[in-house]
């Protein structure tokens, strides 16, 4: 798979080296808090295997990368796009930014544009969905900058904290992506 490079940051393959950066975010609330049920802890070791193994195979439903740092390659989270429907050319998207630090410097809304490219681009997708919960204002500033829209909310949909909270469901389109592009 060839990497696709922006300015800060790249997305490539996952690697078995990846398992450690992986290791020290999956079980911290902080981090995990706003992920799907996926993701709840406690995580195993065989739980983080599992998901680095499946990872790192090819999927024909499915697209995997690292979120990376793009002059040393060096883990910084991952982004996902699961459930590829090639019939209706649809992907879910699933992303975290592994450590505190990495947080709030723009690299996964670049990380997103570079997600496009490849899904509108090389895929041929005509859409990219996902859900976020509404109390994530920073995750949903990071989606609009990357041309997301609010399409619909689910109220009470999930549980952050032991409240209630809404999900919000955003998504762009290829329409979108090459209005940006031209």
């Amino acid at each position: 798979m060839p990497h696709m490079i922006g300015k800060h940051v790249m997305l490539r393959e996952y690697r078995q080296e990846d398992f450690e950066h992986i290791r020290k975010w999956v079980n911290d609330r902080k981090t995990t808090e706003y992920l799907s049920a996926i993701f709840w802890f406690p995580q195993t070791e065989a739980d983080t295997t599992d998901f680095l193994n499946r990872a790192m195979r090819a999927a024909p439903n499915a697209s995997y990368f690292v979120i990376a740092d793009v002059k040393d390659q060096s883990y910084i989270g991952q982004m996902d796009i699961f459930e590829i429907n090639w019939k209706i050319r649809k992907g879910i998207v699933g992303t975290v930014i592994g450590s505190d630090g990495a947080r709030g410097k723009g690299y996964g809304t670049e990380a997103l544009k570079l997600l496009e490219d490849y899904a509108f681009g090389v895929l041929g997708l005509e859409r990219l969905e996902l859900d976020v919960y509404a109390s994530n204002a920073r995750a949903i500033r990071c989606y609009e900058k990357a041309g997301f829209r609010h399409e619909g909310t689910r109220r009470h949909a999930a549980m952050v904290n032991g409240k209630y909270t809404d999900v919000r469901m955003m998504a762009v389109i290829k329409e979108d992506w090459e209005t940006k592009q031209a």
